[in-house]
């Protein structure tokens, strides 16, 4: 994992989490450090199928009031990719088995893992990452 961020004095990365954004993306990945004295996450930008840049955020370990992890469910994720797996089934002769696959995904996609960090401010920020990888993200907390 590429770690750029410039480190305080007497600080040091104790821990490296790497998830995967998402099934279709699976080569865009959000990353977590824990230091001694905070958690640096650093989120892809995400415009349709295309990573445009990347969002980090430094929060002091004094100010993180909790973390949790949870699993989603994306309705509307899931009634795309069952619609695109009955048009694939419908015209596999001719273009139907790249539809196929984008619905496959689309179902999968619609269950996603989220880490939420709440800030001693009542603020939480949550980061979404695909569903197997979600016995990684409780080994984080």
């Amino acid at each position: 994992m590429q770690f750029d961020t410039p480190l305080g004095r007497d600080e040091s990365v104790q821990k490296e989490y790497e998830f995967s954004y998402s099934l279709i993306l699976f080569f865009v990945k959000s990353r977590f450090w824990l230091t001694n004295k905070r958690l640096i996450a650093r989120k892809p930008n995400v415009l349709l199928f295309i990573p445009i840049g990347q969002d980090e955020v430094t929060y002091p370990l004094r100010s993180i009031a909790g973390i949790k992890t949870r699993t989603e469910f994306k309705f509307l994720l899931l009634c795309v990719g069952v619609i695109l797996l009955l048009v694939g089934f419908s015209a596999i002769r001719s273009f139907g088995f790249p539809l196929l696959l984008l619905g496959v995904a689309n179902i999968i996609s619609a269950f996603q893992t989220v880490i939420a960090v709440g800030s001693t401010g009542g603020g939480v920020v949550a980061y979404s990452h695909v569903p197997w990888e979600g016995t990684e993200a409780k080994k984080m907390m």
